[in-house]
Protein backbone atom coordinates (compact mmCIF):
# COMPACT_ATOMS: atom_id res chain seq x y z
CA UNK A 1 0.00 0.00 0.00
CA UNK A 2 1.02 3.83 -0.47
CA UNK A 3 1.84 3.81 -4.16
CA UNK A 4 5.47 2.25 -4.31
CA UNK A 5 9.07 3.06 -2.92
CA UNK A 6 10.09 6.65 -2.58
CA UNK A 7 12.16 8.14 -5.79
CA UNK A 8 14.71 10.28 -6.48
CA UNK A 9 13.50 14.01 -7.11
CA UNK A 10 14.28 17.49 -6.97
CA UNK A 11 15.57 19.45 -3.81
CA UNK A 12 14.92 22.67 -4.72
CA UNK A 13 11.21 22.41 -5.34
CA UNK A 14 9.48 24.21 -2.01
CA UNK A 15 5.83 23.89 -1.50
CA UNK A 16 3.72 24.69 1.29
CA UNK A 17 3.33 21.35 2.62
CA UNK A 18 6.72 20.11 2.56
CA UNK A 19 7.48 18.64 -0.80
CA UNK A 20 6.80 15.14 -1.94
CA UNK A 21 7.21 13.35 1.18
CA UNK A 22 5.58 16.09 3.52
CA UNK A 23 6.82 15.82 7.82
CA UNK A 24 4.39 17.34 10.14
CA UNK A 25 7.30 19.91 11.67
CA UNK A 26 7.65 21.17 8.34
CA UNK A 27 4.30 21.49 7.13
CA UNK A 28 2.74 23.43 9.86
CA UNK A 29 5.85 26.29 9.60
CA UNK A 30 5.40 26.61 5.63
CA UNK A 31 1.49 26.82 6.19
CA UNK A 32 2.26 29.65 8.66
CA UNK A 33 4.38 31.45 6.04
CA UNK A 34 1.95 30.95 3.13
CA UNK A 35 -0.43 32.08 5.17
CA UNK A 36 1.69 34.96 6.28
CA UNK A 37 2.50 35.41 2.78
CA UNK A 38 -1.32 35.28 1.56
CA UNK A 39 -2.37 38.19 4.07
CA UNK A 40 0.66 40.13 3.69
CA UNK A 41 -0.01 40.39 0.18
CA UNK A 42 -3.89 41.36 0.26
CA UNK A 43 -3.18 43.81 2.53
CA UNK A 44 -0.79 45.42 0.21
CA UNK A 45 -3.37 45.02 -2.73
CA UNK A 46 -6.12 46.37 -0.61
CA UNK A 47 -4.13 49.40 -0.25
CA UNK A 48 -3.32 49.77 -3.15
CA UNK A 49 -6.74 49.76 -4.26
CA UNK A 50 -8.19 52.19 -2.05
CA UNK A 51 -5.90 54.90 -3.02
CA UNK A 52 -6.56 54.46 -6.56
CA UNK A 53 -10.62 54.11 -5.42
CA UNK A 54 -12.53 57.09 -6.83
CA UNK A 55 -16.50 57.92 -7.16
CA UNK A 56 -17.69 58.77 -9.97
CA UNK A 57 -21.55 58.96 -9.03
CA UNK A 58 -22.32 59.30 -4.98
CA UNK A 59 -23.79 55.73 -4.27
CA UNK A 60 -27.98 55.86 -3.90
CA UNK A 61 -27.38 53.15 -0.52
CA UNK A 62 -24.87 53.01 1.88
CA UNK A 63 -21.82 51.10 0.88
CA UNK A 64 -18.76 49.46 2.92
CA UNK A 65 -16.29 51.13 0.78
CA UNK A 66 -17.42 54.63 2.33
CA UNK A 67 -15.75 53.32 5.53
CA UNK A 68 -11.90 53.93 3.66
CA UNK A 69 -12.39 55.83 0.48
CA UNK A 70 -10.87 58.89 1.28
CA UNK A 71 -13.46 60.74 -0.68
CA UNK A 72 -16.18 60.32 2.21
CA UNK A 73 -13.84 61.81 4.77
CA UNK A 74 -11.47 64.20 3.39
CA UNK A 75 -13.31 67.93 3.35
CA UNK A 76 -13.08 69.05 0.25
CA UNK A 77 -14.57 65.97 -1.19
CA UNK A 78 -16.96 65.90 1.06
CA UNK A 79 -18.54 69.52 0.42
CA UNK A 80 -18.37 69.12 -3.32
CA UNK A 81 -20.55 66.10 -2.85
CA UNK A 82 -22.44 67.53 -0.63
CA UNK A 83 -23.01 70.69 -3.41
CA UNK A 84 -23.77 67.92 -6.16
CA UNK A 85 -26.25 66.70 -3.81
CA UNK A 86 -28.51 69.72 -3.01
CA UNK A 87 -29.03 70.30 -6.75
CA UNK A 88 -30.67 66.66 -7.67
CA UNK A 89 -32.22 66.70 -4.29
CA UNK A 90 -30.54 64.06 -2.53
CA UNK A 91 -29.22 63.55 0.92
CA UNK A 92 -25.90 63.22 2.54
CA UNK A 93 -25.10 59.47 3.99
CA UNK A 94 -23.15 59.30 6.59
CA UNK A 95 -19.85 56.99 5.82
CA UNK A 96 -19.95 55.66 9.55
CA UNK A 97 -23.73 54.67 10.00
CA UNK A 98 -24.67 55.49 13.44
CA UNK A 99 -25.23 51.53 14.22
CA UNK A 100 -21.53 51.60 13.98
CA UNK A 101 -20.37 54.28 16.06
CA UNK A 102 -19.99 52.91 19.07
CA UNK A 103 -17.85 49.87 17.62
CA UNK A 104 -15.93 51.13 14.85
CA UNK A 105 -12.13 51.47 15.65
CA UNK A 106 -11.55 54.47 13.01
CA UNK A 107 -14.35 56.54 14.36
CA UNK A 108 -13.25 59.17 16.95
CA UNK A 109 -15.83 62.10 18.41
CA UNK A 110 -14.67 65.04 19.97
CA UNK A 111 -14.93 63.49 23.46
CA UNK A 112 -13.12 60.28 22.71
CA UNK A 113 -10.22 62.63 21.68
CA UNK A 114 -9.92 64.48 24.90
CA UNK A 115 -11.40 67.72 23.38
CA UNK A 116 -14.27 69.69 25.37
CA UNK A 117 -16.80 71.50 23.10
CA UNK A 118 -19.08 74.63 24.02
CA UNK A 119 -21.80 72.48 25.03
CA UNK A 120 -19.89 70.52 27.88
CA UNK A 121 -18.53 73.36 29.42
CA UNK A 122 -22.54 74.68 29.89
CA UNK A 123 -23.75 73.30 33.16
Amino acid sequence: MGGGARFAHPKWVWTYYGGWWPEPKNAKLNTLITFGAIAGLTGVVWSYSADKERRIMYPRNWIPSMLWAKEFHDPQHVAFWKEQLAKEGRQWIEPIPDSMKSWWPLYRTDKQQGKVGKADLEL
